[in-house]
């Protein structure tokens, strides 16, 4: 089984060396608020057109997430494993590239791939997180199709806004596609929000 933890933002890699993208975070920072969700929106109750998530701020168990995603898809084990082999793959394509350009020399070949495989358990760290959070995701996707649901409000804060543009962008992009917006706004009681709607 495959284990997530923090590692942290995004790389970029040359030959030059290897610089962290800040704005590019990890998406394990995300994956507890995506779960959260998940969990809130799938209840006993009856179907209802609109939700208020309440923040409950946990800290990520791992067995949690294992539990919760086979709920949703029995295979998630082997899709993960999949989708992390295919990965691997990824990265010996990008040394293969390297290796090829013709307009380097090889002192920078060479540099360049050793800095890829330097960062590799990085990246493959990285993906892991990655795949699981798109796999939660795609899960509340397919509640929000099931429950009919249209609206999500939840509090104002970076993470959750990330975890609501990301489902905004898989109700635009998936099957059935859903015309799907994310604003900012202050909420009954006062307090700034962040609601994503379905028209």
């Amino acid at each position: 089984m495959l284990k997530v933890k923090y590692v942290g933002p995004h790389v970029d890699i040359s030959q030059h060396g290897v610089s962290y993208k800040k704005d590019k975070e990890d998406k394990y920072v995300y994956l507890m608020v995506a779960l959260e969700i998940l969990k809130d929106i799938d209840n006993d109750y009856e179907k209802q057109a609109s939700y208020k998530h309440c923040f409950e701020k946990l800290t990520l168990q791992e067995e949690d997430l294992h539990s919760i995603l086979k709920v949703y898809e029995s295979e998630v084990e082997k899709h993960v494993k999949n989708e992390y082999e295919a990965y691997q793959e990824k990265i010996k394509h990008e040394i293969a590239f390297v290796n090829g350009l013709t307009h380097l020399k090889d002192i920078e070949k060479e540099v360049w791939v050793k800095n890829i495989e330097l960062m590799k358990p990085y990246r493959l760290q990285r993906a892991i997180n990655k795949i699981y959070y798109s796999h939660c995701i795609e899960n509340i996707r397919k509640l929000f199709i099931y429950k009919g649901i249209k609206e999500l409000s939840t509090p104002f804060n970076k993470d959750f806004f990330h975890v609501m543009n990301s489902l905004k962008g898989v109700l635009i992009t998936g099957k059935p596609s859903l015309e799907a917006t994310v604003v900012e706004e202050i909420n009954n009681e006062g307090e700034m929000c962040i609601a994503l709607r379905i028209r």
